[in-house]
């Protein structure tokens, strides 16, 4: 951050999701990219409260899983493209392929993958990041969201044209999060970050 987050506000981006795909709101909050940044060091930021957490995708995921136990320590949790279980979207199957394009071909794979997130632009990648993000595929093939929250803390924001994240998941979530607000917008996956940056 550029200047102190005295809100401590956290957001937990997506797999392969680098601070350059959200400058702004890089600016606004305590930046982390689950598998790169440390889970211990993630989890920390979670227990430790404040007034927004907000996750998108992978980051979403993990933020509804430790929601239930530390809500009471946010003002507002928002989760954005979450999911139950990313192989009801996105197939062990495909998983398994992105490992093996990881390790045949790390640039095509990750550029594949950010066009069907929706993302434009060209991002870049660090190849010493490859076993870090491969790790992150196999957690995705096991991490499951098992308990739910009663609480109107908890905002859902859902792209309409989401590729990766299926509807039905999402409506899981929705059950499993029986008070949350839920809105749709006319996205993708990868949602504009001007309009997530109104919520911190």
């Amino acid at each position: 951050m550029s200047e102190e987050n005295n809100l401590n506000n956290i957001f937990i981006s997506g797999w392969g999701g680098y601070k350059e795909l959200f400058p702004l709101i890089t600016e606004k909050t305590d930046f982390y990219v689950p598998f790169l940044a440390p889970m211990d060091v993630i989890k920390r930021s979670i227990k430790k409260g404040g007034k927004t957490a907000m996750g998108w995708s992978t980051g979403a995921h993990i933020l509804l899983k430790y929601a239930p136990k530390y809500i009471d320590k946010w003002d507002k949790i928002i989760a954005i493209a979450p999911f139950s279980d990313f192989t009801k979207s996105f197939g062990s199957k495909i998983l398994d392929a992105m490992i093996r394009g990881i390790d045949q071909n790390f640039y095509n794979t990750m550029d594949n993958f950010y066009k069907r997130c929706g993302i434009q632009e060209n991002v870049t990648v660090d190849h010493k990041d490859a076993e870090k993000l491969k790790n992150g595929l196999i957690f995705l093939k096991t991490s499951k969201l098992v308990k739910g929250i009663y609480s109107d803390k908890i905002t859902v924001i859902y792209g309409s044209n989401d590729r990766i994240v299926k509807r039905s998941d999402i409506a899981r979530i929705l059950k499993m999060f029986s008070h949350a607000c839920y809105i749709e917008v006319q996205q993708q996956h990868f949602v504009n970050e001007e309009m997530l940056a109104q919520f911190l």
